[in-house]
């Protein structure tokens, strides 16, 4: 480790935050997650948690883009595969207008793929159901075409967390092909490729690469993206849906071998491989559970340490999320504040 840190201390700071839009615009975003309700695998018709004021909210508290979680079923049945439906467009659009008036620049990610939720270990239908991939290619494809002009869109995040059900080049191999269809009809939005979560059923341990995988792009516009809760045990603390945190104390922060220093360490291992393979990175995901904002756990901290290691290595982000019954920054005041103290030096 202590070599590792030498290393990256002589090597020059790269601007990771100069993503390539197809405008030609670099810009450090500053982000939030709009969760969308996909956890619930409701159809867009039931989906009514962001409005006109949250877009002109998160602008007015320092924010420039927005993560917009997706799910397959907002755009297709499982019993009409491949025919989509008009009231998911009706839903994206809407948003989009929203976002673009409030000049919030969207991440469009698919959390719910065809073949289930990845992030639990439950999605293993994606990885050996052909057809699932099949018509995940198809729909993002689909949606490349209908946005493949729209400056609105920063990036497309092809998928949330893949957890694969045998090994490493099950996501590589899909990756790659949902970036060959996407580049059929369109060159001009960045194309980000997720890390590895995991193997089902519970292998999270990284390899030498920290898990990411590579393809090859046509365009030449592609980056790495990765997701940050360290330690686990601190940020998810109390986690209702997670059988190893549920009932269990994470600590504080900071303590001891828990402290800024710490985290740097931490995030600089996946910035070593975006800086070695000459790649932009963005965060797509960091936080605490709402449980550390109180009994002095220290959740604010951590946050504003976080924020202070993304700025200095010009990283965009994204926090997960705005809305969300543990992670919600809507819902937590004094962090919503320490976000504006952040971004525009006043609360």
């Amino acid at each position: 480790m202590k070599h590792l840190l030498l290393s990256l201390l002589c090597l020059p700071l790269l601007s990771y935050a100069n993503l390539p839009f197809w405008d030609g615009k670099n810009e450090m975003l500053r982000g939030v997650a709009l969760g969308n309700n996909v956890w619930s695998l409701q159809e867009y018709a039931n989906i009514a948690l962001n409005d006109s004021a949250d877009y002109a909210r998160l602008r007015a508290d320092g924010f420039n883009a927005a993560r917009f979680y997706l799910s397959y079923k907002f755009f297709e049945s499982d019993l009409n595969p491949y025919s989509y439906k008009q009231g998911g467009w009706d839903f994206l659009n809407k948003n989009l207008q929203w976002a673009q008036a409030n000049g919030i620049k969207f991440i469009l990610n698919m959390h719910v793929p065809q073949g289930g939720f990845q992030s639990n270990g439950e999605g293993g239908a994606l990885w050996e159901i052909e057809e699932n991939q099949k018509r995940l290619i198809a729909l993002w494809r689909e949606i490349a075409k209908r946005y493949a002009n729209q400056t609105a869109i920063a990036a497309y995040d092809i998928l949330n967390e893949p957890v694969v059900s045998r090994e490493k080049s099950q996501w590589q191999k899909l990756a790659q092909k949902i970036v060959n269809a996407i580049r059929e009809v369109d060159n001009n939005h960045l194309i980000l490729v997720e890390r590895m979560n995991a193997i089902i059923p519970n292998d999270y341990s990284n390899d030498s690469e920290m898990n990411f995988v590579f393809i090859k792009d046509p365009a030449n516009k592609w980056g790495l993206t990765f997701h940050f809760y360290s330690p686990i045990e601190y940020t998810h603390q109390y986690a209702s849906w997670a059988d190893a945190f549920r009932d269990k104390d994470g600590g504080r922060y900071p303590d001891l071998g828990r402290n800024k220093a710490f985290l740097e360490n931490e995030v600089d291992l996946y910035l070593k491989i975006a800086r070695e393979r000459n790649l932009p990175i963005y965060l797509g995901e960091f936080g605490v559970i709402e449980a550390t904002f109180s009994r002095e756990k220290g959740g604010l901290v951590w946050v504003s340490d976080m924020l202070d290691i993304l700025k200095v290595r010009n990283v965009s982000f994204t926090y997960h999320a705005w809305i969300d019954g543990s992670f919600g920054v809507k819902d937590i005041p004094e962090l919503e504040s320490l976000f504006r103290n952040k971004f525009f030096g006043r609360r």
